[in-house]
């Protein structure tokens, strides 16, 4: 399989894997204050009935698009695709170094989305809430220009013919 098949099956899977746990982790909001926090309006929060006023799949939809975790879902994806890339380049272009930052990309912008709060209970709200105030579209702009400025220059050692494993045997 080529690296750009690999990377393109590696976003696929970072996106839809983002989605999946966004989607799992989603409480529906119990006070006004976390509604808000959310994303919500205090009008589309019932004090009567103690709760919103959505069904918990729309509730996690208005929350996903008002908080604009698809920022952070691209982020991810593209740190996993890249992340793939490097893995399938090989070593001999830098690709486990490469696919270390990629994950780190990753967690970080994790770290800065709305999981935030569910991930410091294993001890990574420190950095989410470190990076608290850094826009998402910043994050995926940064994720954008790392993540491209290191696929370029993989892809550039591996085409000045840097001795990758397996490569001797793929060309006999």
């Amino acid at each position: 399989m080529t690296p750009h098949r690999v990377a393109a099956l590696a976003f696929l899977a970072g996106a839809l894997g983002y989605l999946a746990l966004s989607f799992a982790l989603f409480e529906m909001p119990a006070t006004l204050a976390d509604a808000e926090h959310c994303g919500f309006l205090p009008e589309e929060f019932a004090a009567a009935a103690g709760g919103l006023t959505y069904e918990r799949t729309d509730a996690w939809w208005v929350s996903f698009r008002r908080m604009e975790e698809g920022f952070s879902l691209l982020s991810v994806a593209l740190a996993v695709g890249f992340a793939g890339y490097a893995l399938a380049v090989g070593r001999g272009a830098g690709g486990a170094g490469a696919a270390f930052g990629g994950g780190l990309l990753a967690l970080s912008a994790v770290c800065v989305s709305c999981l935030a709060p569910v991930l410091s209970v294993v001890g990574l709200g420190l950095a989410g809430s470190l990076l608290a105030g850094v826009p998402k579209s910043l994050i995926l702009l940064n994720t954008v220009v790392l993540t491209g400025w290191g696929a370029l220059h993989l892809s550039r050692k591996r085409a000045a013919g840097c001795p990758v494993p397996g490569r001797r045997a793929q060309a006999a």
